[in-house]
């Protein structure tokens, strides 16, 4: 099992989510920015990678917050809570259809969000504090 990451920004009591551009089971569907630990690198360094690659945005990974399966067991997925150092976006539309800021409720209304995804939201939103 391959470990990845999702990378956790809360403003205003809403957090950033992407719609995945990569063709397969996993486009058109709403979720963090997330993606595969490689080799020889940390949880940390992947969360500012994956930050960079798909929404040109610095973060500074501050605490590991929560962790899961993922829908598909393929990978173990950390957590991470960030704060944005530089916010100017630039999605990679290789990545990201669109984006947006969701608050909890908001985020039950969307059809294709991923059942863990979902559940993180709904469990730890609150004790998330806001960047």
């Amino acid at each position: 099992m391959q470990d990845a990451v999702a990378v956790v920004i809360k403003r205003n009591n809403k957090f950033l989510l992407i719609k995945r551009a990569k063709q397969g089971a996993a486009e058109d569907y709403w979720c963090p920015i997330t993606g595969a630990v490689e080799q020889g690198e940390t949880q940390a360094q992947a969360v500012i990678r994956e930050a960079q690659e798909e929404m040109g945005i610095t973060v500074e990974p501050i605490q590991k917050v929560w962790e899961c399966y993922t829908d598909d067991k393929r990978y173990l997925l950390h957590w991470w809570q960030v704060k944005i150092s530089r916010d100017t976006i630039k999605t990679n539309p290789h990545e990201v259809k669109e984006y947006g800021w969701f608050n909890v409720d908001e985020m039950k209304n969307i059809t294709k969000m991923f059942t863990a995804d979902l559940h993180f939201f709904k469990t730890q939103s609150s004790i998330i504090p806001n960047t």
